[in-house]
This record gives structure tokens, C-alpha cells and sequence, in this order.
């Protein structure tokens, strides 16, 4: 099927399943989604989801009904796991234009945030990317109540350095708020949280979200990571020390991360025991003597 002939028949079948008749376009969808396998389709998911919400309200049902597939319907490494990822970017696109859909919306993008489905998960980050275009310092104040999860934070942090959303980052002081809370979040966590996949995505998350921050502002990130030098904790200075590792940063902030650098070098732990730190040593057990 031809590119003009493809559209003009998702056209119609996403107009038949907004009436209720869902089962050719589930069926296209699953087989043209280029899923189980390690791309998914994603121009087609835009594709449908702006011939979904051309029709407004009606558009509404259809997509809450697949963005709520449960992992029974549409199962995780399937083809159908597409269907959910279509409907989040439909109510995500709905969202950016319609502050009656992003009412609705964002809670349910909270919900779905921590779904056991990884392509649900980042079908919610790239969605939150395309309302956070169109409705930056509002969405940027609503991600608050999304740090108060290791999962919902990771999105809000992996969606503010989306390109897409980035350049329209504007109001410095409460994007670094949600970082703040989210090195919170993370300072706060019990040893056992560690094996949490959500804490995993959290530390990775802020192990990259705030330099790509700090090359769009500059000094007020490095003051935040100055700030948090102060913790002991091995893992956020850890996070601390990733986000500075990088060549544009040195390049465009280098006596900012030189500062940085040093504050953590003032900051740092004392050696247990100095005066028997010999370094490394060989073993004297009966191991060893044998």
C-alpha cells in the first residue's frame, strides 16, 4: 500500500474505531508497528494520533481505552504493545492544544508512568516532551507531584532533556526545583530501594538530564550540583561527578566545572584509618598459603 493510500485507510479506520469498531485498525497497527523488535514504529503512532484528535472529543474514548490497554490486552514484547504507545500519543497531542485534555491527561500520564511495559513507559516521556512544547511552565510546575516516585521522576527528568521540550525550557528556578526533589527522592531512598528497576532509571536520569540543563543555563545548575556536594552519600556524588564528564561542559563551562570538581574535593570523606591506609595488599590467609 501506497503512502497516500496508507493515510487515506487510516483515516477511515480510526474514524470506524472512534465509532466502535476497533478490530482492523488494532489489527494494521499491531502488523505495521515493527514490533517485537527493537524499533518501534513511532512515525506511525504520530501519524495516528493526529488524524485522531482532528476529531476532537469524539477522539476521546478511543484513545484513553488503548493508552489503558493492561499488559493482558497488550502484552509487553508483542506487537500489541504498540496500541497503548498510540493512544498516549494521541492524548498526548490532545494535551498540548487543549488545556480540557491536559487536565486529564497528565494524571493518567502519571499513572501509566510506571507501567511494567518499557515501551509504555517511554511512549509516557516522549508524550510528556509534546505537551511540555506547547505548555512548558505549566507542565513544568505540575511535574511536582511526579517526584515523589523513583519511575514518575525518571520520566519528568527524561522528558525535560528531550530536544523537543528542552528549547523551550524557560523558567530555570522550578525546573532545577524537580531536580532538586528528585536528588531528594533519591537521598531519602532505603538501601533495599536499590533494586528497584525505578530507582535504577531515577539514578540514570539524573545522571544525564542535568548537564544537558546546565548547557542550556549555565551557572545556576553548576550551583545546584555545588549544593549538593555536601552529601556523603557515594552514589549522588557519584551522579554529580557523571554529569560533569562531559567535553561540551568543559568546553563552554570549564571554570564552572572546575568549581564543582573542587567543591567535591573539599567535600570528600576522609580515608578510614589514614595512618594504616597502605593501599592495596596481599592476602595472608590460608588461601593465600597454600
Amino acid at each position: 500500500m501506497r503512502s497516500g493510500e496508507l493515510s487515506s485507510w487510516l483515516t477511515m479506520e480510526t474514524a470506524r474505531a472512534i465509532d466502535g469498531q476497533t478490530d482492523a485498525l488494532f489489527r494494521h497497527l499491531a502488523r505495521t508497528s515493527g514490533l517485537p523488535g527493537e524499533r518501534a514504529n513511532l512515525a506511525l503512532a504520530e501519524s495516528f494520533a493526529e488524524i485522531a484528535v482532528a476529531h476532537g472529543r469524539r477522539a476521546d474514548a478511543l484513545l484513553c481505552g488503548m493508552a489503558t490497554l493492561t499488559p493482558a490486552a497488550a502484552p509487553g514484547a508483542t506487537a500489541f504493545e504498540f496500541l497503548p504507545v498510540c493512544g498516549i500519543y494521541g492524548l498526548a497531542l490532545a494535551a498540548s492544544k487543549e488545556e480540557r485534555a491536559y487536565r486529564k491527561v497528565v494524571p493518567l500520564l502519571h499513572e501509566l508512568a510506571d507501567d511494567l511495559r518499557f515501551r509504555v513507559r517511554d511512549a509516557v516521556v516522549a508524550g510528556l516532551a509534546v505537551i511540555g512544547e506547547k505548555r512548558s511552565k505549566q507542565l513544568v510546575s505540575d511535574l511536582a507531584s511526579w517526584t515523589d516516585g523513583y519511575h514518575h521522576a525518571a520520566a519528568a527528568l527524561q522528558a525535560l532533556r528531550t530536544e523537543r521540550w528542552l528549547r523551550s525550557l524557560n523558567d530555570v528556578t522550578s525546573i532545577l526545583l524537580r531536580v532538586e526533589e528528585s536528588f531528594h527522592l533519591l537521598e531519602e531512598a532505603p538501601r533495599a530501594a536499590a533494586r528497584y528497576p525505578g530507582h535504577k532509571e531515577l539514578v540514570d536520569a539524573l545522571g544525564v538530564t542535568p548537564r544537558a540543563l546546565a548547557l542550556r543555563f549555565g551557572t545556576p545548575v553548576f550551583d545546584l550540583f555545588a549544593g549538593w556536594t555536601r552529601s556523603k552519600d557515594p552514589d549522588l556524588r557519584a551522579i554529580i561527578e557523571k554529569n560533569l564528564d562531559d567535553s561540551k561542559l568543559a568546553s563552554r563551562y570549564g571554570d564552572e566545572v572546575k568549581r564543582v570538581h573542587k567543591a567535591l574535593a573539599d567535600t570528600a570523606p576522609p580515608v578510614r584509618n589514614p595512618d594504616h591506609n597502605f593501599g592495596p595488599h596481599r592476602g595472608r590467609g590460608k588461601k593465600n598459603r597454600r
